[in-house]
């Protein structure tokens, strides 16, 4: 009768493989000095035998979040809070890496010890990723769509987002509407903008006029997509495009920045001018007037994304999802129609909104 321990087991691999039983080791604990021929070698006997690490090693998953080098912004943050909850119910070690490209992705997965990946809109990391699943590491991309084997995303549709918002702003009877640009332009960004400009169009309106083009001083290394970045594009804005009646912000947190300025400039949100936002980030509610905007399932797409890789590592699951997530336009009190007076340049009288 066969022995089934799992050294035995072990050994078995070990030796039909033609390797050490060291080296099946380092394979089955993801250690970064293994090459990818040997560990392929490996896999394709513990593949051919049916063999699975037993329960004990089920509960060392470790999945590895990527996120740019200065990208953990307000919007990141709730998607992290979602894949913490996960990972300590899932009980999963989750570690946050800042991936530089200094380093090949799938290298750099090697040297933490990955199981699986989370990235969150790792639009720069695009042409690593099949690298990176055929090695055997199982992605959850977050914002980036890629049909590919051994993958699964999350996304919403940014541009269909912005067109909800944009819509119900013109719906107001705004025309004069600004748009504060995020930076850098990754797809999401990038598809916001689109709606925003096919919108102008549509209303016969040019669809450049009163866009304001990303501030280059944010948060951390001059990325021009947070509350400082919105501030100071709300006072250019101020300045240059007086008749505006409507800023649709690219993100909360730019909105954010945009009603400190308003507030500077004695400038009355809804009363002068409508501000709207997109994301419902966690202080959108709290601003006062509060801020109109689009609600994502930040935290539930991180929560899922965590739970999807654990069931999937634990062949729970046969395949990653591809899913795009539902919005919700949340009607708060900073947009209103457009002041007639303020459209032809004088001061707005009209009664404060209840």
């Amino acid at each position: 009768m066969p022995r089934k321990s799992k050294s035995v087991n072990i050994q078995l691999v070990a030796e039909e493989a033609g390797v050490s039983l060291a080296s099946v080791s380092r394979v089955l604990n993801n250690h970064p000095d293994v090459s990818e021929a040997l560990r392929r070698q490996v896999l394709a006997v513990m593949e051919k035998n049916n063999f699975t690490p037993d329960k004990s090693v089920e509960r060392l998953l470790r999945i590895s979040v990527v996120v740019g080098v200065g990208d953990i912004t307000d919007y990141v943050a709730t998607i992290l809070t979602g894949m913490g909850l996960a990972a300590n119910t899932e009980g999963i070690e989750l570690s946050i890496q800042r991936c530089s490209g200094r380093l090949p992705l799938l290298r750099a997965c090697r040297l933490w010890r990955s199981n699986g990946v989370a990235l969150i809109s790792g639009t720069e990391w695009l042409s690593e990723i099949p690298e990176v699943a055929d090695s055997g590491i199982p992605c959850m991309l977050i914002e980036t769509p890629l049909e590919r084997e051994n993958v699964g995303y999350l996304c919403h549709d940014s541009r269909r987002a912005m067109q909800q918002m944009l819509n119900y702003v013109h719906s107001l009877g705004h025309r004069r509407i600004a748009y504060l640009e995020a930076d850098p332009p990754n797809r999401s960004y990038q598809n916001r903008l689109d709606a925003y400009r096919e919108l102008m169009e549509s209303i016969g309106e040019s669809p450049d006029a009163f866009r304001i083009p990303p501030y280059p001083v944010g948060h951390i290394d001059g990325i021009g997509r947070d509350k400082e970045a919105g501030y100071q594009q709300t006072m250019q804005l101020l300045s240059s495009y007086p008749g505006v009646t409507a800023i649709v912000c690219a993100n909360d947190e730019i909105a954010f920045g945009c009603y400190k300025a308003c507030a500077e400039k004695g400038v009355r949100i809804p009363e002068d001018v409508s501000v709207v936002g997109c994301d419902d980030q966690s202080f959108a509610r709290f601003l006062s007037p509060g801020l109109t905007t689009i609600r994502l399932p930040l935290t539930y797409m991180g929560r899922r994304a965590i739970q999807c890789l654990g069931d999937f590592l634990r062949g729970n699951q046969t395949a990653l999802p591809k899913e795009h997530l539902l919005r919700e336009l949340v009607i708060r009190n900073s947009a209103a129609p457009p002041c007639q007076t303020k459209i032809n340049g004088a001061n707005c009288s009209r009664m404060k909104r209840k």
